[in-house]
């Protein structure tokens, strides 16, 4: 078995990810650019919004919340940006690259097609222990120090697949390598700084949410 973070993408998510991965089977005249396309945003929006913005709208009011949602506007935002300037019209060779992508991407736990990273199977084990801890009111601040560093961890694997692997399948050009990288970067530092920001100011039924939330995401795929 293989160590996820992942979620059950929307209908039609899913039914756009299996047309792309058709047609590129069937090695299709049609341009493939169009599907790989709506598949790339579509699969942006609904992570962004599975990881961050759910989470945010849990969460009581207060400054905590304000501070997930602006977080999950702003990388909104920039990945929106950076994928339009990425995107765009190619020849199907090129773009059989980045559909081939999507075979890393999904996967099927208990029958039901997911979406998807691959993560170390020991940082899940500790990240599910720590989220025990919180949902069983074992809080204590080695508990925190140690899920902050992990989380960090956690964000970057999945930004590694999600923006970095993704686009070295784009066989990208200097200037949009470029834009990636300054985006990369930014989501990167965004994230990071909201973990740093977040966790430590959480009361025990926010943290409970938390990590109810984000365990929910760590699974073992068939």
């Amino acid at each position: 078995m293989t160590a996820y973070f992942g979620f059950t993408p929307s209908e039609t998510l899913q039914n756009n990810i299996e047309t792309a991965l058709r047609l590129a089977k069937e090695n299709t005249k049609e341009p493939l650019y169009l599907i790989r396309d709506q598949v790339s945003l579509g699969l942006n929006d609904e992570l962004i919004d599975i990881a961050l913005t759910q989470l945010a709208r849990m969460l009581p009011p207060s400054d905590k919340k304000e501070t997930m949602e602006k977080l999950s506007s702003f990388i909104r935002s920039t990945m929106q940006t950076l994928l339009k300037q990425l995107l765009g019209k190619e020849d199907n060779t090129r773009v059989l690259k980045s559909i081939s992508f999507l075979t890393l991407s999904t996967h099927t736990k208990s029958g039901t097609f997911k979406v998807g990273c691959t993560i170390h199977d020991d940082l899940i084990i500790r990240l599910k222990s720590l989220f025990a801890q919180a949902q069983e009111d074992e809080d204590t601040s080695a508990i925190r120090l140690e899920l902050i560093a992990l989380q960090k961890q956690l964000a970057d694997q999945c930004i590694k697949h999600f923006i970095t692997d993704f686009c070295a399948s784009l066989d990208l050009g200097f200037f949009k390598r470029n834009a990636m990288s300054i985006a990369q970067s930014a989501t990167t530092k965004a994230i990071h700084f909201a973990i740093h920001k977040l966790v430590p100011s959480l009361n025990a039924e926010e943290l409970e949410i938390f990590a109810k939330h984000y365990d929910s995401l760590l699974y073992l795929a068939d």
